[in-house]
């Protein structure tokens, strides 16, 4: 069976996805709310114990007098930047606070004069508009920024309280200064003087501010936008502006005031403490006993980010056509009692509030929704989510009274699944992807498998019916089959490398058996045909067949001396070695032995000792550097330096040979080590079949070593490294 056909016998397993689709409908629906509802109240208790604590060190208990006259002013939170320029593109979502006459006898209906507050960890952040068609600027050298224009604040209360002053000279950045009273005693008349002073705000109290003019075609005035330190605050606040008209004398008209108002911002710390219990989709809200936010209101990335707007626009689905029908029809049928004819149920009460997200709401939360419903579940109006709300109430450590609530909630498409349109989507879902994967698998099958063919004739071609191996194009794809087809290009370049030396063998073995053969024939015929008195010409004809003897001997040596080596490398004795006292003599004894070059040797070690101590078979080792310094010196020049290196660590030996020469070819680096394998192109006394480095590598492989050729760093001659592991 092909591939392609495997592959959609395979990609038929998928239909299996709209049977397993239903199922999960009908298996978790029936226990999706059971698991949110005890998960939630599971939930709540622990949270609620954690923020006991913080909410009844800062709870306030009120006085038996209730002032009507002073108001709670919240200051949401507010996470992101802001830039205090005056203008309000950054405060289009803070509800606007009003503003009053302090006469008593002018309403505030024909001013549309407000201020909005926000906060964030450092600063409190106010946004005043006042309407006002004759601003009067302060003017430099006046003794009192209270001649003009200005916006007074005043914070604490009794002998605390302290008042500041906000003034400008022209539109731009504003000026702050807080009063000071001082006494001057008159000696004549024993009377004291009261004497009010303004200073500038010290450096630490520094508040920041703008003051813009605004002008529209229906009014005209300024815009103040404030960024005050909240170490400067104290718990009550009141804000004034002063509206004065400088024409022949100085009027102050009815000022707009706030009355005195207590400033309630959100715990900061509890940020920390919520962290730990935050869900991808809970949304966790503290309130105080009131209604307010106390925990900030900080963005998240759940899935109940989306706000009331998003959820209250989602258009209902309209009513199924006929296929839809038809559709639905036949998949009741074959699922049989997967679906439960039931719509989703209408009678849960519509979600009570205005946001979705209720840690992110900026308004007070009405008690009597609090203390209604303790655990509920809720409907979206005008969408088809549900909502699981759980509020637990947070008692005080000491009078147990309620201090604040904990509203845990988690949004829910359960009731989405219980719909047939659910079911349809789910079902023509998983048809839709089976047979969009069947087709992408279909496609898939047919690259690879023409690839594979494309590789296997390619594979078959290589090798013509003579043997001779034809060029062979490797893919350059970073997959198994591009890995597979550079496998089979070095394969068979190293196939074309050895059958190129075996075309070539026996014609350098007969030019080797042929030369000593003349030899030794041309000196026996000599002998029959010289006088048999002369001794001399007997001599060295008799020389020079001995000559081609011994040449013949060494080529038969050659040949046998690899299978030669592999027996006594099967019988060798390991025992430790001083290795570099070995390779020390071994080279005193090539400087003997070579006398047209210089040997130097060189020793690094890191280890304590001077000892360096190796588990081999010396014979071994001494035969393999002879063969290394054999090959160095037919291809180093006379007189050039051949340098033994031994570099000892902790695991391993390296041991060096360098020389000078000719480098290596490109291709023929990893080769070179292979059984009758040469690159020699000089004719020499001495017969080379290629068998020297294999022998090397047969004594390393022996010693668990690894051998390595290449072209040194200044690329004047060549590198062989054998690296041995201390055992």
């Amino acid at each position: 069976m092909t591939l392609r056909k495997q592959l959609i016998i395979v990609s038929l397993c998928l239909l299996a996805l709209p049977w397993a689709g239903c199922q999960y409908v009908k298996e978790m629906e029936s226990v999706l709310r059971q698991n949110q509802q005890q998960l939630l109240q599971s939930s709540v208790k622990p949270i609620a114990h954690i923020v006991k604590t913080t909410l009844s060190e800062r709870y306030i208990p009120p006085p038996a007098k209730t002032d009507f006259t002073q108001k709670t002013l919240y200051s949401p939170y507010r996470s992101s930047p802001i830039a205090i320029d005056g203008y309000d593109d950054e405060w289009k979502t803070y509800s606007p606070n009003a503003l009053s006459f302090s006469d008593s006898k002018i309403t505030a209906k024909d001013t549309n004069s407000y201020f909005k507050v926000s906060t964030n960890k450092k600063n409190l952040l106010l946004f005043f508009h006042i309407e006002d068609s004759n601003i009067v600027y302060h003017r430099p050298g006046s003794p009192s920024p209270t001649h003009n224009d200005h916006l007074k604040i005043t914070i604490g209360e009794k002998q605390q309280q302290q008042t500041i002053v906000l003034y400008t000279s022209g539109q731009g950045s504003i000026q702050a200064a807080t009063n000071y009273h001082s006494t001057n005693k008159n000696t004549k008349n024993n009377s004291i003087k009261k004497k009010t002073t303004w200073e500038a705000l010290a450096p630490s109290q520094r508040i920041q501010g703008y003051w813009q003019e605004m002008s529209t075609d229906n009014s005209s005035g300024y815009n103040i936008e404030l960024s005050i330190p909240l170490s400067l605050l104290k718990g009550n606040i009141a804000f004034s502006i002063f509206d004065t008209n400088n024409i022949k004398n100085t009027v102050i008209n009815p000022t707009l005031t706030s009355n005195t108002l207590t400033l309630l911002q959100p715990i900061f710390s509890l940020t920390d403490k919520l962290s730990a219990f935050q869900q991808p989709s809970w949304d966790i809200a503290i309130v105080n006993h009131k209604g307010w936010m106390l925990s900030p209101q900080i963005q998240n990335n759940s899935s109940n980010g989306k706000n009331s707007t998003t959820l209250n626009n989602e258009i209902m689905k309209s009513p199924p056509t006929l296929w839809e029908s038809a559709l639905s029809r036949f998949y009741r049928y074959i699922m049989e009692s997967v679906i439960e004819g039931k719509s989703p149920s209408n009678s849960l009460p519509i979600w009570p509030y205005k946001s979705i997200q209720l840690s992110q709401s900026k308004q007070e939360i009405p008690l009597e929704i609090l203390t209604r419903h303790q655990n509920q579940w809720y409907r979206v109006s005008h969408s088809q989510r549900s909502i699981l709300s759980v509020i637990n109430p947070i008692h005080h450590n000491d009078s147990q009274e309620i201090i604040g609530y904990v509203i845990l909630t988690q949004s829910s498409n359960a009731l989405l699944s219980l719909t047939n349109n659910a079911l349809l989507r789910i079902i023509n879902l998983s048809l839709t992807t089976a047979a969009l994967s069947a087709l992408v698998l279909l496609g898939f099958a047919s690259i690879l498998s023409y690839r594979i063919r494309s590789l296997r004739n390619q594979a078959e071609k290589a090798v013509s019916h003579d043997g001779k191996v034809q060029p062979f194009s490797a893919s350059n794809s970073k997959d198994e089959i591009g890995d597979l087809s550079r496998s089979y290009a070095v394969l068979l370049q190293r196939i074309q490398d050895y059958n190129h030396y075996l075309e070539t063998l026996s014609g350098k073995l007969a030019h080797e058996l042929r030369t000593p053969l003349t030899i030794s024939k041309s000196s026996i015929e000599m002998l029959k045909i010289v006088d048999a008195n002369d001794t001399e010409k007997h001599q060295r004809y008799l020389h020079r067949a001995e000559e081609g003897l011994e040449r013949l001997r060494l080529i038969l040596n050659a040949m046998s001396e690899a299978s030669r080596v592999e027996q006594i490398i099967q019988h060798s004795d390991i025992h430790p070695v001083d290795i570099r006292y070995l390779m020390h003599e071994i080279c005193l004894a090539y400087q003997d032995t070579y006398p047209d070059f210089t040997f130097t040797f060189n020793s690094q070690s890191n280890t304590a000792t001077s000892e360096v101590t190796l588990h081999c078979a010396p014979e071994l080792i001494a035969q393999m550097l002879d063969k290394l310094i054999d090959n160095a010196t037919d291809f180093a020049p006379k007189n050039s330096e051949i340098l033994l290196a031994l570099t000892a660590t902790e695991k391993s030996l390296r041991l060096t040979v360098d020389n000078t020469g000719p480098l290596l070819p490109d291709n023929m680096q990893q080769q070179l080590f292979d059984s009758m394998v040469s690159i020699r192109k000089e004719k020499t006394d001495t017969p080379h079949l290629g068998l020297g480095l294999y022998i090397v590598k047969l004594i390393a492989q022996h010693h668990h070593g690894q051998l390595s050729a290449c072209n040194n760093v200044e690329k004047s001659g060549v590198s062989f490294c054998v690296e041995l592991p201390t055992r």
